[in-house]
């Protein structure tokens, strides 16, 4: 176990990998707070660009500031390698392409004086595209326990991301240790909550939103390609039924753990049809045939009210019983939707 020290109250954990273009414009929105009670950790994960240079140049100028450098191993192994050298009482993670507000290490201070285990705030989404922002703000609610904390992020689509939270150290060095599992990306955060959430003691939920998450376009991680997404997806819904079980939300919540397990089986059918890597009938088939056959799928159909069309759809052409029929929609669906984008991304943006 790291020896934790008492005068740094927060270690703020920065994966970097090719960032050169957004690196300063992090680093500096972190720098501006009047408290010297924290560190940042700089993890190169074996960039090619000019990252590593800035990384150096600002470890030099700013005591607080240590960098380590390392062959490229992923997020997950990035961020476990700066979990294991950060010596605050608290922690936290920060994208180097992302920025946060003026005073951000200053309010997560104030907040961490509460002495819960997790702390959890909003955040604001810019889209560079379009100049919009999006705020995603929720309910004050301080020292509440986990159950409490998890059904109010899980209503309002918060609780898998890491970087909208401030986590207690020793929670994490506690056995067994709570690290990122390599490898699972998309749901490398998910894994991370349900096994922190599950030994938090006390969690605040704070009303503000000072992290500002950056998306520049559409060409995200979600939107990969993935031969195993099915998979992983399965064992995000494992991670998740433990969770509720172990919070003994499994009952009173089953609605809401219903529509959250069906959201992960409902994004593995885009990723069958994506340009340029389409499924074998026999594979496609063989999925609806396994999730029309599953009895868990059928009491979380039954236990769930869908809120977008394309949820609804899904719930429909379940109920008709038919692998061949949801083939044949969704074939033509998505053939429809990467043949003509643009036309899609409008139809999206008004069914939501």
């Amino acid at each position: 176990m790291i020896a934790i020290n008492t005068k740094i109250k927060l270690s703020i954990i920065v994966p970097v990998y090719n960032t050169e273009n957004y690196l300063s414009g992090c680093l500096n929105s972190l720098l501006d707070c009047k408290t010297n009670e924290y560190e940042i950790i700089l993890v190169d994960d074996g960039s090619s660009d000019s990252s590593p240079v800035l990384c150096d140049e600002y470890a030099e100028r700013f005591d607080h500031i240590r960098v380590i450098h390392q062959k490229n191993a992923g997020l997950a192994n990035a961020r476990n390698a700066g979990v294991r050298i950060a010596v605050g009482e608290f922690l936290t993670f920060v994208d180097s392409d992302d920025t946060v507000d003026a005073g951000y290490a200053d309010s997560v201070l104030e907040h961490i004086k509460r002495n819960d285990d997790i702390i959890v705030y909003g955040y604001r989404v810019d889209y560079t595209q379009t100049q919009q922002i999006k705020k995603k703000q929720l309910k004050e609610m301080p020292s509440v326990d986990a159950a409490t904390a998890v059904r109010e992020l899980e209503e309002n689509g918060c609780f898998n991301m890491v970087c909208m939270k401030v986590y207690r150290n020793r929670l994490l060095q506690e056995q067994p240790q709570t690290l990122f599992i390599p490898h699972t990306e998309p749901g490398e955060d998910l894994i991370f909550n349900c096994e922190c959430f599950m030994k938090a003691k006390s969690i605040s939920l704070v009303n503000e939103s000072f992290y500002h998450w950056i998306r520049r376009g559409e060409d995200t991680l979600a939107n990969c390609f993935r031969d195993d997404l099915y998979e992983k997806n399965r064992t995000f819904i494992d991670y998740r039924n433990r969770l509720y079980q172990a919070l003994g939300m499994d009952d009173s919540q089953f609605s809401l753990l219903s529509k959250g397990n069906l959201t992960y089986i409902f994004s593995c059918i885009p990723n069958m049809y994506r340009k340029g890597h389409v499924f074998s009938k026999d594979r496609r088939m063989a999925f609806y045939r396994e999730i029309l056959d599953s009895k868990d799928v059928a009491l979380w159909v039954n236990n769930t009210t869908p809120e977008n069309m394309l949820h609804q759809r899904f719930i429909r052409l379940y109920q008709n019983g038919s692998a061949e029929r949801m083939d044949f929609y969704y074939r033509t669906a998505l053939w429809a939707r990467n043949t003509f984008d643009g036309l899609w991304r409008m139809i999206r943006k008004r069914t939501k």
